[in-house]
C-alpha cells in the first residue's frame, strides 16, 4: 500500500475514535492554525494565500457554530462569540488589520484552552 494511502487511513481511523470534545478541540487546533498562517502570509503580502488560510478558519468556526445544541445556557454567548469571530476574521483579512487577526486568534486560542480543560474535567467524569 502507498504511503500517501496508509496516512490517509491512519488519519480516518484517528478521528473516528475521538470523542466530541477531543474533535472541538483539534477544530480549534486547526483554526488557530489557519489563522497564525494567514497573519504570516499576510506579512509576505501573499495576500490570496492569507485569505484561503481566514476561509478556512471561518468555515471551522461556523461549523462549530451551527454544531452547538441551544438547549444549553452557554450555547448562546458561544453562538455570539463565534460570530464575532466569523465576522472579525473577515473584517480584518478584508483590510489586513494584523492587530484585529491576533486578538482573533488570541481568542481561538483561549476559546482551545477551554474547551481542553472542560474535555479532560468530562474525561475524568467530574463534569
Amino acid at each position: 500500500m502507498q504511503p500517501a494511502n496508509l496516512y490517509a487511513q491512519y488519519k480516518a481511523q484517528s478521528l473516528g475514535t475521538l470523542t466530541n470534545g477531543e474533535i472541538i478541540v483539534k477544530l480549534f487546533e486547526e483554526a488557530s492554525k489557519q489563522i497564525s498562517m494567514s497573519i504570516f502570509l499576510t506579512s509576505q503580502d501573499e495576500d490570496v494565500s492569507a485569505y484561503n488560510c481566514v476561509a478556512k478558519a471561518r468555515k471551522i468556526v461556523s461549523t462549530l457554530s451551527l454544531s452547538l445544541d441551544m438547549s444549553y445556557g452557554v450555547s448562546l454567548p458561544l453562538s455570539d462569540l463565534y460570530d464575532f469571530i466569523h465576522k472579525g476574521l473577515g473584517e480584518a483579512i478584508t483590510s489586513k488589520d494584523m492587530n484585529l487577526m491576533k486578538t482573533l486568534l488570541s481568542m481561538v486560542d483561549e476559546l482551545k484552552v477551554t474547551f481542553r480543560q472542560a474535555e479532560k474535567l468530562a474525561r475524568a467524569g467530574k463534569f
